[in-house]
Parts: C-alpha cells; structure tokens; sequence
C-alpha cells in the first residue's frame, strides 16, 4: 500500500559542499595526480549563518571543529553530524535521556547546568563556537560568552510548524561544521523511516489509531501529565505515519505542550495509545497506577499502555524523530 505523507522532510536544496582538487607534479616523468579533499578542510574562508534569533555569525577560520554546546537537542544535532562537543552543560542527564539516540564517541567537558552555563570552564576550553538555545544564556553572561567564541542561538521549538525548524535548525548547525552532506544523510534516513514505519502501521491496521505522549510528574499526592499535543514535534511525526492526536489541546505557543491532572485523562479516546515518557530515572507513572481511575480508563483496560521514547529526547532533532518513529511504530506493532 502506497501512502502520502502530510508532512515532508525530503531532501530539500541543502548547501552543497565546496569540492576543490589540489594538483601535484615532478619533472622525471612529467605526471599530474589529482585528490580531493574532504569538505571540512577545503574550506580555507570565514563560514557565515544566521541563528535563531536573527543574528549573523560569523566563522573567521572556517567550519567549527571545537564545540561547546548549552542545550541537549543541538548537542543530539552535533554529534549526529559526526563531531564530538569538548564541551556539554549536564552531561549525565544527556546520557540519561537523550543518549540513546546519539551517543558520545569521547565524553565532553561538563560546562555546568542548562541556561546557567559556567563562563570560566567554558573559556578554559578555547571553543571555536558556542551553541545552543535561546534563552542559554543568562543576559549578565553574555558580553563575557562573546569574548570567548562566535555565539549561535537556535530557538529549539515551533508549535507552528515543528518539523520544519528542527529541520531548518538542523541544516543550520550542519553549515556552521561543514557538514551538509552528512546532514542530507540524516535526513534521508528520517525520509525512510516515516515511509517504511506508516506502511508497517497500515499493515497492522493501525492507520487512524488516537495515540499520545505522556510525560507525568507526582509531588507529593499531586500528579501533573504533561501532554504532548498535535503541535509538538512528536506527535507531528505520529501523524505523519497516518496516526492521529488523541490530546487535541493546542498547547503553549513554543512547544505545544499542555498539563492536566488525572481527571483530565478522562478526555481522551477509549481506543488510545497511551505512551508514558521514561528512563532509568522515572518512575512517576506508579503515581497513575495507584489510582482507582486511572484503572478504570478504557485503555488502560485495554492495556493500550506503553513505556515509551526510553533514551530519546522528544524536542530533540532528526535523529532522535527518527528514534522515536522506530520505537513509536514497535510498540504498537508488538501488543
């Protein structure tokens, strides 16, 4: 069966890479030998982009190859392309839940915690870029931040259009490391995945199937579900795959995201796949479990409950939409 996807991350008109070929010559015999060079070191010129908030940055000696990274989603982007960061703010909540999907080859400098990132450790490093989200940055570090490297801030997230930014964010940081040709294989692999995923859905009579991605949280007797609704990037995935939203709240402006109590779940479709967000740190879903609701829900009922995106960052980029859309598609499949 043959299907159209709604969404499409096709390969685009990435920036093609510069070739150069470098001659070489002796005089006994007269020969010429002509070799490439990889597109990295070819170019010898300033790289310029232009970030998520607008502003134009400038590489004066080329593609960045000494990275430090201040949010966990350009860092997935970064290693996916084939560079490993000297520098990472939390390093081991990283591991812990975006890992998975993109692991370290040689593990970074740990640069302090997400948005309070240290200035000394960071300068000790001597990065040739400094990236991350806005918001990375307090304002009172800044002047110092760009005193030490070229500064590219992503805006990380669009309930508007979801996989477009991650895509266009993507292409960004793949310009700013000369590597828009791994970029376009990244991409084509998402490409691959969806198609294959959403005939294996089909097949299994799935198509049309209500599925969400929970993420719940207990304070104490308190329990707060973060739901991720039709203009998050992972439920755009799910859908592209011919799944539908079973949260239908548009959520906030950024991300998509809304939060209800266990009342709330009540909304949903009978026929849901309920997906709770886990790792090895999280155990918040006993919190549900204890609940004379929540095992009156159809679908619990149903066992239509799922532990999902294990290792996988769900505002994340490529690699980890790919992840999610493989590991989306076998739990479904498999009960």
């Amino acid at each position: 069966m043959h299907r159209t996807i709604r969404r499409t991350w096709a390969s685009g008109a990435l920036l093609a890479a510069i070739t150069m070929l470098a001659a070489c010559g002796t005089t006994d015999p007269a020969t010429t030998e002509t070799t490439s060079t990889p597109a990295a070191e070819q170019s010898a010129g300033p790289v310029t982009f232009t970030d998520g908030r607008g502003e134009q940055v400038t590489l004066p000696d080329g593609p960045a190859t000494k990275v430090v990274v201040l949010e966990w989603s350009q860092a997935e982007s970064v290693i996916a392309l084939g560079v490993d960061p000297i520098g990472l703010a939390d390093v081991a909540g990283y591991t812990s839940w975006v890992g998975n999907v993109a692991p370290f080859t040689t593990e970074p400098t740990d640069v302090g915690v997400r948005r309070e990132p240290s200035v000394e450790t960071i300068a000790t490093l001597e990065p040739d870029l400094i990236l991350g989200s806005v918001g990375s940055i307090p304002d009172s570090a800044m002047e110092q931040m760009e005193r030490i490297a070229p500064i590219a801030l992503m805006n990380g997230a669009d309930g508007n259009d979801p996989l477009g930014l991650i895509r266009s964010e993507f292409t960004t940081i793949a310009t700013a490391l000369g590597k828009e040709t791994q970029a376009e294989e990244v991409l084509a692999t998402y490409d691959t995945t969806i198609t294959e995923n959403a005939q294996k859905l089909a097949d299994a009579g799935l198509e049309g199937t209500p599925v969400v991605l929970t993420s719940p949280y207990a304070d104490g007797a308190n329990v707060t579900i973060r739901m991720h609704g039709p203009r998050t990037a992972v439920q755009a995935v799910a859908e592209d795959m011919g799944l539908t939203a079973a949260w239908e709240d548009a959520g906030d402006e950024q991300f998509g995201l809304s939060n209800i109590d266990l009342e709330g779940l009540t909304e949903l479709p009978d026929d849901t796949r309920f997906l709770y967000w886990g790792n090895d740190d999280s155990e918040d879903i006993k919190s549900l479990e204890e609940s004379s609701l929540w095992t009156e829900l159809p679908f619990v009922k149903d066992d239509h409950v799922y532990r999902g995106a294990v290792g996988i960052w769900a505002y994340g980029g490529p690699a980890s939409m790919t992840a999610w859309s493989n590991d989306l598609t076998e739990q479904l499949t498999s009960n």
